[in-house]
């Protein structure tokens, strides 16, 4: 399967799009979606309700996502190309992931759901801000939203992972993670390196590499990523940007636990370096102070309750593995502007 993603104009950055027939996009290699016809249009949505704060744009500015000059034809979608060099280090690194927050080498420090909270139709965050901690060889350092039920869960932020890219930019990113035998022998994977998720936009690539790079006192620039169980047909949503516009989704059936609604969602930074080896740097680089003009943050977030109303998530907890290298912050409400999520760390020695 990965062979055929070395299918057939290089972007500024250096990365080749190439514009796929929408029913040739890697999403329908999947056994369970193959000989069913998808359409372009959303269903029925629940959208998030937070006004963008007006006092924040003096220091946060948001990056727009898409290609120049309108992205693919109509009818195509685009898809960062996959080179054999890339199968090549992805499959010499000695990274082994999982989806529980026990991948060996990996540190976590994130605000998530209690157990037991409500169930979740969506989550998301307003502004998400983009920083590019150092990260090099087989290490990388995410910040993400995380959302699960049983097995399932999906992923989406920004990360640092040559590994994974060839280099060192900041990137968006998505993950999967199923059921084994849903992903015929592979649990888990990134943007469209397998399939499962359907792109409709034909000018947002996933991969897309970031140049706009916070600074401490400086500008701060975010993105803004949701993602919405659509009430209607049962599918997983991803939207981006403040006007919600939908890059596309994951089918209902290619899940278990989140078929049905999520029941925990998590904001924060990941980070991994081979077991007894240095850890790179989370976020910002620096432990989370409390400012979000100087730290990695999330916020406004928010969750979609089950009846599709947006919710401050206040029953969140603080959860940082490696507490001598990185730290999470649940802020609070901050006036005019909603519950902010702060994170970071310096990384350095080797710990575990």
């Amino acid at each position: 399967m990965q062979l055929k993603l070395l299918n057939k104009p290089a972007t500024e950055y250096g990365d080749i799009i190439d514009c796929v027939d929408f029913y040739k996009q890697p999403a329908f290699d999947h056994p369970l979606l193959k000989n069913h016809t998808f359409h372009y249009g959303v269903g029925s949505l629940h959208t998030f309700d937070h006004p963008r704060d007006q006092d924040s744009s003096n220091f946060t500015k948001p990056v727009s996502i898409g290609l120049k000059g309108g992205g693919c034809p109509i009818g195509t979608v685009p898809i960062r190309r996959i080179t054999k060099e890339d199968l090549i280090r992805e499959r010499l690194s000695s990274r082994t992931m999982s989806s529980d927050d026990n991948t060996p080498g990996a540190h976590y420090a994130v605000a998530r759901t209690r157990s037991g909270s409500n169930k979740f139709l969506g989550a998301g965050a307003q502004e998400i801000s983009l920083h590019n901690p150092h990260a090099s060889g087989s290490q990388y350092s995410a910040a993400k939203i995380k959302i699960q039920n049983g097995p399932d869960s999906i992923e989406v932020g920004w990360r640092v992972d040559p590994s994974l890219y060839g280099d060192s930019q900041t990137r968006l990113f998505i993950r999967l993670d199923v059921s084994f035998s849903f992903q015929a022998g592979q649990s888990h994977c990134f943007n469209t390196r397998c399939p499962g998720f359907i792109i409709v936009r034909s000018d947002i690539p996933l991969d897309w590499a970031f140049h706009r790079i916070s600074q401490p006192f400086g500008d701060i620039f975010f993105i803004t990523a949701y993602i919405v169980k659509d009430k209607v047909n049962g599918n997983r949503w991803l939207l981006f940007e403040e006007e919600h516009i939908a890059v596309g989704f994951w089918p209902k059936r290619i899940f278990t636990g989140l078929g049905d609604l999520a029941n925990s969602v998590e904001w924060g930074g990941e980070v991994f370096s081979p077991p007894g080896t240095p850890k790179p740097p989370m976020g910002a680089g620096h432990f989370a102070i409390g400012s979000r003009r100087v730290d990695s943050f999330f916020g406004p977030i928010a969750v979609l309750n089950e009846y599709g109303q947006t919710v401050d998530p206040d029953n969140v907890e603080e959860f940082a593995d490696n507490k001598k290298l990185y730290n999470v912050r649940n802020k609070g409400i901050e006036k005019d502007f909603g519950r902010v999520i702060l994170y970071g760390g310096r990384g350095g020695s080797t710990g575990v």
